[in-house]
């Protein structure tokens, strides 16, 4: 959630400042004032329910500081998306910045990044609350225990992990397209009639640049390794090569053992990236890492983010055409609220498709786990041989990814029954690979529901270029929309010479 916010924080920048008046006199400590009331609350209210928690032992205040947390990002990105509106914030960054290209945008969104640090710096002992919680069980479990970590490194891997995650990219375009924007004012004179449309195909194109060059950058952010050689790299490797999914590099991502997780970054076969973290290699048995390698080679195989990016641009434009039919058969007065509204059915639409279809792939992406495996068996004992594929989803695929869910959800902190945006719920995708066991692999309900959602967004992204040609075509001419279409009585009124006024 942090990344998306972090992206939205962006958007803000662009999209604010045509609601802000003309003149607005900038008030820079008002907006800090409101900003650091409301961290200053949030922050008491997490020690509230940590000394609860305490006392009581009840989960209950784990639930409520979670949300607490998404509440408190989201009123700092209002409270930010008002300071530009209504507080002139980004004449005031322009003047710390001295209105440098990048550095200029980065001010601009410092503030509402900041308040998310310290947000978390007063959730984190509530995190660490859940891993002292879970101790005993894993000592029972025969878990490995991890090594515990400080409030600062819990920050810290927050900071890397969520916002640098968003922040980067970001930067790397607003770089691309201020570069765009000066070679386009050096060579306006012999590129006029073409200018617009260069620009748009290079923005465009700094998209797919960015998305390709972002995972070599975060790889080094991240604090990453390739995985040495041995049996744990040729099943990762096994897993990708039979999938037909390519990679540059199986890279370990050293967070001293204190995040279990795994990632396919990147859209260009050749400049993928397969991650893993330390301490889910050090935990996960062997099948379950398999498990989680098949899980983000589904991703891959299935050309999920390509789809995913595709479905929430596809919504957004829906959302937009449908605000404009309404604007033209209501015709309300222009105002900005009236923009708000529109611009609102176009984020708010596509944002819900990102979370809708990224929930639906990421149970498609489990069950093309649980098939790998069910096709790809090992054997009963060591030195037998592998057992024969599978046609339908085997009980010890499914188990094996579910177990692996669980453990990666518990050993983070995080309650399984807790929802994320782009995720579900832990519970819920368990439930859903259970409900798998005994399908043919080729008839699995969830591949026929996203077979579904990928032709709607081609319907939708068809209806929307066809109303677009129409619009070209068939509606009437802009002067024609400014003047409204004359009735009769108006062209008769025009024509007649009695009521031609006489020169005077």
């Amino acid at each position: 959630m942090t990344t998306g916010l972090v992206i939205l924080i962006f958007l803000l920048d662009g999209l604010m400042p045509a609601f802000s008046p003309d003149a607005q006199k900038p008030e820079p400590w008002l907006y800090a004032g409101w900003l650091g009331g409301v961290v200053v609350g949030v922050s008491l209210l997490f020690t509230f329910l940590r000394l609860r928690l305490d006392r009581t032992g009840r989960s209950r205040n784990i639930a409520l500081a979670e949300r607490l947390l998404s509440f408190g990002r989201a009123v700092v990105v209002g409270i930010h998306a008002y300071a530009i509106i209504e507080l002139g914030w980004i004449q005031t960054a322009r003047q710390l910045s001295n209105n440098l290209p990048v550095l200029r945008e980065l001010v601009t969104a410092l503030p509402p990044l900041v308040a998310f640090v310290i947000l978390y710096w007063a959730y984190a002992p509530i995190q660490r609350r859940i891993r002292e919680a879970l101790l005993w069980r894993h000592l029972h479990q025969g878990v490995p225990l991890l090594p515990d970590r400080s409030r600062g490194a819990l920050v810290w891997e927050h900071i890397r992990h969520s916002i640098l995650l968003g922040l980067i990219p970001l930067l790397m375009l607003t770089a691309w397209r201020h570069i765009g924007e000066y070679a386009a004012l050096l060579q306006h004179h012999n590129l006029s009639d073409w200018l617009e449309w260069i620009l748009i195909l290079w923005q465009v194109s700094g998209v797919f640049v960015v998305l390709a060059v972002s995972p070599y950058i975060l790889r080094f952010v991240w604090d990453t390794v390739p995985l040495q050689g041995g049996q744990l790299r040729e099943s990762v490797e096994s897993v990708f090569s039979r999938n037909q999914v390519s990679a540059r590099e199986v890279l370990v991502w050293q967070t001293s053992s204190g995040i279990l997780n795994g990632a396919l970054m990147g859209i260009i076969p050749r400049a993928r990236y397969v991650l893993f973290t330390d301490a889910l290699l050090q935990v996960l048995p062997l099948r379950q890492v398999e498990a989680v390698a098949a899980h983000e080679a589904g991703h891959g195989r299935l050309h999920h983010l390509p789809w995913l990016l595709g479905a929430t641009i596809v919504a957004s434009l829906v959302g937009a055409t449908v605000f404009s039919i309404a604007f033209e058969v209501v015709r309300p007065e222009e105002s900005w609220y009236i923009t708000a509204i529109g611009l609102l059915c176009s984020a708010g639409l596509g944002f819900f498709a990102l979370g809708f279809v990224s929930r639906r792939f990421e149970l498609q992406a489990d069950a093309f786990a649980a098939k790998d495996l069910s096709r790809f068996q090992p054997p009963i004992e060591v030195g037998a041989p592998p057992l024969p594929a599978s046609t339908q989803v085997t009980h010890e695929s499914a188990a094996s990814m579910i177990d692996a869910l669980e453990t990666v959800s518990r050993l983070n902190g995080v309650s399984p029954e807790r929802f994320t945006f782009r995720h579900g719920t832990v519970r819920g995708r368990q439930a859903h690979l259970a409900s798998i066991v005994g399908v043919p692999l080729a008839s699995l309900p969830i591949d026929r529901a996203v077979t579904r959602l990928k032709l709607a967004t081609l319907a939708a992204a068809a209806a929307v270029i066809l109303l677009l040609i129409g619009s070209v075509l068939f509606l009437p001419t802009g002067d024609t929309l400014q003047h409204g279409i004359e009735s009769k009585r108006d062209q008769t009124r025009r024509h007649d010479p009695g009521f031609e006024r006489s020169p005077s």
